[in-house]
């Protein structure tokens, strides 16, 4: 069988990882330094050194290659928040949720997060369902989970808040207030002792509010 009828060997898994990966990141560096409008399949392709074709089988359209980057930037608050719900039955949970606030925090002053929540407000009014995507795939990801440890902080007696949802709704504004805007305008000042301090302030003003 010569070269030119050799059939091409499939990638391994980890290589695919690492184009996808790569498409991701370049899509982040476009949004960074040359917002919605520079963000084409063309200059992803090139900066991932990726094919388009890659691209499209992967994600779709740009909307589909941006929920995937919401979700990525949201996974480790999400992952941590699916770990501190599967902890023993009686483990207290307030270390967790001292994290899991660290970690939202975090998201939401680091560059990655700030770029696209830049693009969604450029977007406006043109672009609406920029902003949608940030909240389906953000917040309404990470919501849930944070209300389903509340939940079970209720239910072992730790906290007391039968009412989760309006219970994150004052964790979020306790925790966050006006941190993101802070960092749209001034840019990515937060540093992990500035994050550390506002959650465990915030945890322990919750805590004095819910606890028991």
């Amino acid at each position: 069988m010569s070269p030119a009828t050799r059939p091409a060997r499939p990638a391994s898994p980890a290589r695919g990882e690492a184009r996808l990966t790569a498409i991701l990141d370049a899509t982040v560096a476009i949004l960074e330094t040359e917002g919605y409008p520079g963000l084409s399949t063309r200059r992803i392709a090139e900066l991932a050194r990726a094919s388009k074709e890659t691209i499209y089988s992967r994600f779709g359209d740009r909307d589909g290659l941006l929920a995937a980057v919401i979700l990525r930037e949201a996974a480790a608050t999400n992952e941590g928040l699916g770990a501190a719900l599967h902890a023993p039955a009686g483990a207290p949970l307030r270390p967790a949720l001292l994290a899991a606030v660290t970690g939202l925090l975090r998201l939401l002053t680091g560059p990655r997060s700030l770029a696209l929540n830049r693009t969604a407000i450029a977007g406006l009014p043109a672009e609406p369902r920029l902003g949608g995507l940030l909240l389906a795939h953000g917040r309404h990801t990470t919501g849930p989970l944070f209300e389903a440890m509340l939940t079970r902080a209720h239910d072992e007696g730790e906290l007391h808040c039968p009412d989760a949802a309006d219970a994150f709704t004052v964790l979020y504004g306790l925790a966050v207030r006006d941190a993101q805007i802070v960092a749209l305008l001034a840019g990515p000042t937060w540093d992990e002792a500035t994050i550390g301090t506002r959650a465990a302030e915030a945890v322990e003003l919750f805590y004095r509010l819910y606890g028991r």
